[in-house]
């Protein structure tokens, strides 16, 4: 019955330190970058939907185009290894999200996260 309710899929990505340069033969350290293929594929998820307003993503009009910002809840079955500040990738849309907190639920029953989505400097840890 509870897989019954995971009925999404998303992929995790996990953040690793690597050196970045940033030009001018200056190197940065300590900067964590999401890895290139994700970590955790195709798990089964559910992202919610707060069915009184809507969403909590918003469509923002900016120049050159719009995107989408926002948070929403996530839940995850137990086991599932996800940190905070992942990236979640949303395999319907392909739109990825940025991970709080994750919290076991009901002692072990599932892990519940809320994941926001921001572009442009908004968007940095």
């Amino acid at each position: 019955m509870f897989d019954d309710f995971m009925d999404h899929t998303c992929n995790i990505y996990h953040l690793s330190e690597e050196p970045v340069e940033v030009g001018y033969g200056i190197a940065a350290s300590g900067v964590k970058k999401e890895h290139m293929e994700p970590d955790e594929v195709d798990v089964k998820c559910h992202f919610h939907v707060n069915s009184a307003t809507g969403s909590l993503l918003r469509v923002v009009q900016k120049e050159p185009y719009s995107s989408v910002d926002g948070a929403l809840k996530l839940s995850v079955p137990i086991g599932t290894d996800i940190r905070m500040n992942d990236i979640v990738e949303d395999c319907r849309n392909g739109l990825k999200y940025r991970v709080g907190v994750p919290k076991v639920i009901h002692g072990g029953h599932h892990i519940i996260a809320i994941i926001t989505r921001r572009e442009g400097v908004e968007a940095a840890i």
